[in-house]
This record gives C-alpha cells, structure tokens and sequence, in this order.
C-alpha cells in the first residue's frame, strides 16, 4: 500500500495563515469575557484578594489587570497595538500564574497558563492577515 499520497493530509499545515487571526480573536474575547465583569461590576473581591496578600497599591494593581483584560481584549479583536497588548498579556498571567497563585493547585490556576500560552503564540505570530495593524503598516505598492 502506498502511503505517500496522503502525506499532504496527515504532514502539511492548513489554514496557517488564518491561525494567528483565529487565535488572536479568541484570545481577545476571552479577556473581553473575564474583563468585563471586573470592569463594569466592580473590582472589589480582586482588590480584597491582593490586599489578603499583602501586596502593595491593590486599587491600582487590580485596575491595570481588569483593564489590560478588558481594553487589550478590544484592541486584539480587532488587531490593533497586537504585540504590544500581547506583551502586556504575557506580564500579566506571568505574575497570576508563577507570582499570585504560585502556591494554589494547578487545576486552580491552568486558565491563567493558558491565556499565557495564548498570548505568548500571538506575541510571536503578529496580528495576522485580517487585522487593522496589517492594514495600517502594510508595504506600499511600489
């Protein structure tokens, strides 16, 4: 039986260059999803848990993290600011996961790793083809 004509199926990538587009969307919803309850329902029960742990400017730390969720969701949606909002991302559940839960179990903080995960892929993928930073730093025709 000759296997080599389905190498194209089971070897060969599809869609690469929708992904980084889907997954930047994702990813952007999802913390549109977790950010916008600590944004418009207040941000009390996240600033008690910092506060518990005796980290210092809760009222400010809670609110950069509600806002990095929420408004840098906003921005990956529809791709604008894409790496520097990923960037942000990664600092973000970089502290949540190995800083803030570090000593919770894993099945308590593997959401944070996968948003890392998440935001470290559109770090290094960019925006994609269907995004507003493609449109406005795309090479002029010459």
């Amino acid at each position: 039986m000759n296997l080599q004509r389905f190498a194209t199926l089971f070897t060969q990538p599809w869609a690469t260059d929708a992904l980084p587009t889907l997954i930047r969307i994702m990813l952007g919803v999802l913390l549109v999803y977790h950010g916008s309850s600590k944004v418009f329902d207040g941000m009390g029960d996240m600033i008690q848990g910092i506060t518990d742990r005796g980290w210092p400017f809760p009222m400010i730390q809670a609110f950069m993290a509600a806002y990095i969720e929420f408004a840098g969701g906003v921005l990956l949606i529809v791709g604008l600011m894409t790496r520097p909002v990923a960037l942000m991302t990664i600092g973000l559940f970089s502290i949540i996961f190995f800083v803030f839960s570090a000593t919770d179990p894993f099945a308590k903080k593997e959401k944070a790793l996968l948003f890392l995960f998440l935001a470290i892929y559109v770090f290094l993928s960019g925006p994609g083809k269907a995004s507003v930073d493609a449109l406005l730093f795309r090479k002029e025709a010459k």
